[in-house]
């Protein structure tokens, strides 16, 4: 990280596999705002009823899960708050959250996501539960209101994980790299892109608060769709993808592919590189009918709908894709899409 604190630039490690950990060992992904922005609110569109504060609390539980067991923000009765209060509002500020106040957050990545670690923290240092209200003033600046409930703090469960929400359990490989980042004040920039780490248990606990919930009846694609018949709740998945790909479409970036092996870099910068896992390229149409990849990734779903943007954008044509879940990784087929002129 360029412009960041020695501390900042050795706790996070960044495998050249494409799977991170942030400070406090966590698996996390790199997004731009304006990605993860877009991805919201197609994959709101995409369902029946909105989302609502599924988002809020996807991210309260999966931060409350990550500081309750991280040593550096426990304390006692009597001594420690104020150290570990100091050290949840670095972790905001170098996971790229924005600054974190006791009431307030200046300069948030994204609304709903920062209400929801700010409430995370209060209760972890107020030791109580507690609703939030929370005032837009600004777009760089929201107001927080507590309000404590009368519950005891219990431990949060850990989530439903299906195979397809991505890799619990790959770390990192042995070699890391280094990521520049261009440090701002209370966020960063990763190219000319204003972005922020994102733990991959938000997401996990977002895919598995979607399960089950009606689609929407104007669901819809630009590309065919199909899952192979041994995943479970193929519809969710499929609309997280949906919401992956379209969210790609929002920037200009060009993807030129003139051989197969050109889709590396491609894949090293706006995958493997941001923390999205790896993707190998097992066939490409053009040698073969069909391109062929497998993906292995933390965020299997969002790692997929980047990886379709990126082969429309490439090839200039809408595809036909088949998802199909194998041991290790899940694979990716995409055709182009055949035209009947009858």
């Amino acid at each position: 990280m360029s412009n960041a604190s020695d501390e900042a630039r050795t706790s996070f490690m960044f495998g050249e596999d494409g799977f991170f950990l942030d400070p406090f060992g966590q698996p996390c992904v790199l997004m731009g705002v304006v990605e993860f922005s877009k991805f919201c609110l197609h994959l709101d569109a995409l369902f029946e009823s909105p989302l609502g504060r599924k988002l809020i609390y996807a991210a309260t539980d999966a931060e409350e899960r990550i500081i309750s067991a991280h040593p550096s923000v426990q304390f006692g009765r009597w001594f420690g708050k104020s150290k570990a209060k100091n050290r949840l509002q670095q972790r905001a500020m170098e996971m790229g959250w924005g600054e974190f106040g006791e009431v307030s957050v200046s300069g948030p990545a994204h609304d709903a996501l920062t209400v929801g670690f700010s409430l995370a923290h209060h209760e972890h240092i107020s030791q109580q539960r507690a609703n939030v209200e929370w005032h837009q003033v600004n777009a760089d600046m929201i107001r927080l209101q507590f309000a404590t409930k009368n519950e005891n703090i219990t431990p949060v469960p850990s989530p439903l994980h299906l195979p397809w929400f991505g890799s619990e359990t790959q770390g990192l490989s042995s070699s890391l790299f280094e990521i520049e980042l261009d440090r701002r004040a209370s966020s960063f920039f990763y190219g000319d892109e204003r972005s922020f780490f994102l733990s991959s248990h938000v997401f996990w606990n977002l895919f598995g608060s979607l399960l089950g919930r009606p689609l929407s009846e104007d669901f819809s694609a630009q590309f065919n769709l199909e899952m192979d018949e041994s995943i479970e709740h193929a519809s969710t998945f499929s609309a997280v993808i949906i919401a992956a790909s379209q969210a790609f479409e929002a920037n200009e970036r060009p993807v030129y592919v003139l051989s197969a092996g050109d889709w590396e870099g491609h894949f090293a910068e706006r995958l493997t590189k941001r923390g999205f896992g790896r993707v190998r390229v097992e066939q490409s149409i053009l040698d073969e009918e069909t391109s062929l990849f497998s993906v292995h990734s933390p965020v299997a779903p969002v790692a997929i709908g980047l990886l379709i943007g990126m082969w429309q954008r490439a090839h200039g044509m809408v595809g036909e894709v088949k998802v199909e879940l194998v041991s290790d990784a899940l694979l990716v087929r995409i055709s182009p899409r055949r035209v009947d002129y009858t």
